[in-house]
């Protein structure tokens, strides 16, 4: 298995790093540029400068709206998207128009011209696209959360930026950042799917000859220290039920734990066997769904319980989830337990990068987090010998009762 977990990895003169992952057989080719520059490396003046940019690569000028449009025009689908460190813009083509794709591609992240005039239409797009995520309790609880867990850590700032920020941003600002960011040195280019070496040099042309000035300094973010607030209510119009979501500080994406933290995310609310779902749908009926996860980056980490539930059922909740934590604290699980979790882990993996768009993405976050073509096969070894006593070990150090914030969304009551 771990050999079909590899990637051939590259970096060109100009410092852009080339991964290629040729699935067969495919009948598509996926090209993926990841930019070293998400929300948690903003400024906190320009909260959502990332996530602007991303939408003027497609949308900001009437030359970069034409590119984006010609690669329908060949039956392909072009994709944006901002995280907490990247921006990443993929096409999904016929492998006979690998190369013009690339091509388009290369010319939307490095090309240096934007227009003024779509620069303040996009701004009016984004404060639509941020009140509809308003409007979503699932992404606003998780945000609720984020801002009690981190005080100094910028993950506490919606990717998105807030309405007030997008509103003060000036076009220069955005000029600087796509000039300091968006260079070979600061990106990652991901060929998977129906690819070959054969093909390869003649993709990589649109990209070779880009120049930077160096990959952009990174400051790290000051280390948490308090204990995080153990409860926050608020009320929220338009829901019906209240929407839970707990959690606590962990540790990053390098870090020893990360592997027995995943494996406690999958063990707790993965799938229909998984504790929480067991407890808390079947036995005692109070939620439709309940998951967990574990999110975790360079320089931060964080697990997460989310779920909604009839107001007066909140306690009773929190009080089961509590109890299921305490459990992974004080009992060791069964070896039984611990491989079926981790074959849960393995099979979702597999699965992952059979699927064209996952593919990319599991690549582009394991190479932003390891910088190395056996990055995977790595984790999954290290899944592989996670232990009993890891699993509780890393459930008392990070799981403490007083680790964790409770956010909570109440419907409001009617007047």
């Amino acid at each position: 298995m771990s050999a079909n977990l590899i990637w051939k990895r590259k970096i060109l003169p100009n410092g852009l790093t080339v991964l290629l992952y040729p699935r067969q057989p495919a009948n598509t080719a996926q090209l993926s540029v990841g930019v070293k520059f998400g929300s948690n490396q903003e400024q906190k003046d320009q909260a959502g400068i990332a996530h602007f940019l991303e939408h003027m690569l497609a949308g900001g000028s009437d030359q970069r709206i034409k590119l984006s449009r010609k690669v329908e025009d060949h039956g392909g689908i072009l994709d944006f998207y901002t995280d907490r460190e990247q921006v990443v813009g993929t096409m999904d083509v016929t492998p006979q128009n690998l190369s013009e794709a690339a091509s388009i591609l290369s010319e939307l992240f490095f090309g240096t011209e934007f227009s003024a005039d779509k620069f303040e239409t996009e701004r009016k797009i984004i404060l639509n696209e941020l009140a509809e995520v308003e409007d979503d309790p699932s992404v606003k609880i998780e945000e609720l959360l984020l801002e009690k867990l981190y005080r100094k850590h910028p993950i506490h700032i919606p990717v998105g930026g807030y309405p007030k920020t997008v509103k003060k941003l000036a076009f220069q600002q955005l000029v600087d950042a796509h000039r300091i960011n968006y260079v070979p040195q600061n990106m990652l280019l991901v060929l998977s799917g129906n690819v070959s070496e054969d093909n390869l040099e003649e993709t990589l042309d649109g990209f070779r000859d880009k120049r930077g000035e160096g990959a952009p300094e990174r400051t790290v973010p000051p280390i948490e220290m308090t204990k995080p607030k153990p409860l926050i209510v608020e009320e929220k119009s338009g829901i019906t039920q209240t929407y839970l979501c707990m959690g606590a500080r962990t540790v990053n994406s390098s870090h020893k734990d990360t592997p027995a933290l995943d494996l406690i995310s999958t063990l707790l609310g993965g799938g229909t066997s998984s504790r929480l779902f067991t407890e808390l749908r079947e036995k005692y009926a109070v939620t439709y769904d309940v998951s967990s996860a574990h999110c975790k980056g360079r320089d931060f980490g964080y697990f997460s319980i989310n779920c909604a539930v009839n107001n007066n059922k909140v306690d009773k909740t929190r009080a089961l989830i509590f109890k299921e934590i305490s459990k992974l604290r004080e009992i060791n699980i069964t070896h039984e337990e611990l491989e079926r979790v981790k074959q849960i882990m393995l099979g979702g993996v597999l699965r992952g990068m059979d699927n064209p768009h996952d593919c990319y993405e599991i690549i582009m976050f394991m190479e932003m987090q390891h910088r190395n073509e056996c990055a995977l096969k790595n984790y999954v070894e290290k899944i592989k010998a996670v232990t009993i006593s890891d699993i509780q070990d890393a459930a008392n150090i990070y799981f403490a009762e007083d680790n964790f914030c409770s956010a909570i969304f109440n419907p409001i009551k009617s007047r």
